[in-house]
This record gives C-alpha cells, sequence and structure tokens, in this order.
C-alpha cells in the first residue's frame, strides 16, 4: 500500500504543485477583478462577479493547459475550453452548495467554510480536468 502511496505521489506531485499554483494565481485575480470592477469602475457586484468570474475561467484556461494538464490530440480548442467551462460552472455551483450548508445550515464561519469548500472543489477541479481535458497516457 506505502509503494502505491509513493508512486501515484511521484507521479501526480509535480502536476498537483503547478494546479495548486495556477489555482491561487487565479483565484487571486478573480478577488481583484472584483473589487477593481466594483470599487473603482463602479460595476454593480453580481455583474462583477461575473466579469470576473469569466475573465479568470479564460485565464484559468490558458495558464491550466500551459502547465499544469496535456490536452487530448486531436481536439478542438473551442470544444476544450468548453469543458473547461462546464466543468468550472460546476465547480461553481458546488461551491455555492457547499458554502450554503456550511453557513446557513451547520453555522459555520464563512471563512472557516470556504476553506473546506475551496479543499473540496479543488479536489473536484484536478480529476475532472485530468479526466475530461488531459491526454490519456499509458504506463
Amino acid at each position: 500500500m506505502i509503494e502505491l502511496f509513493k508512486k501515484l505521489w511521484n507521479k501526480y506531485f509535480v502536476q498537483l504543485r503547478n494546479f495548486v499554483i495556477v489555482g491561487c494565481t487565479v483565484t487571486l485575480l478573480d478577488f481583484v477583478l472584483l473589487r477593481v470592477l466594483t470599487e473603482y469602475l463602479g460595476i454593480w457586484y453580481l455583474a462583477s462577479a461575473i466579469i470576473a468570474f469569466i475573465l479568470s475561467t479564460i485565464i484559468n484556461y490558458i495558464l491550466s493547459m500551459r502547465f499544469v494538464f496535456k490536452g487530448r490530440e486531436g481536439r478542438d480548442k473551442k470544444e476544450e475550453f468548453a469543458v473547461f467551462a462546464v466543468l468550472n460552472l460546476i465547480g461553481l455551483g458546488l461551491t455555492t452548495l457547499l458554502m450554503w450548508m456550511l453557513v446557513d445550515k451547520a453555522g459555520l464561519y464563512y471563512m472557516l467554510a470556504k476553506v473546506f469548500t475551496s479543499g473540496t472543489v479543488m479536489v473536484w477541479s484536478f480529476f475532472s480536468r485530468k479526466i475530461f481535458l488531459e491526454q490519456k497516457q499509458t504506463d
């Protein structure tokens, strides 16, 4: 069992590390865009959130496909982006659901709930992208 764990760790560590770096960078960008659009450009916060989400998704796609995942050969980039966007929307829905459950139903402090939610959605994002976006590798 330990050997299997070591093999998986070695195989996915760099990819997972790059995924976390890209994810943190894009999350920071999302927050900065939200604040700039709302506070400095005077755009309604919900419109700002949508714009920030869309722009962050585009940047996330570019960085993820360059530094984290190897896209499938022969797949059209528009199709690949559409799959990426759908996976992100599912992640957004999962985030919303988990935040609501943990804060409104379980009474957790919202920042603590965000930590648990972010971890769960990170796992979803990593494995769903590996399954639906990445070129299958033969070992």
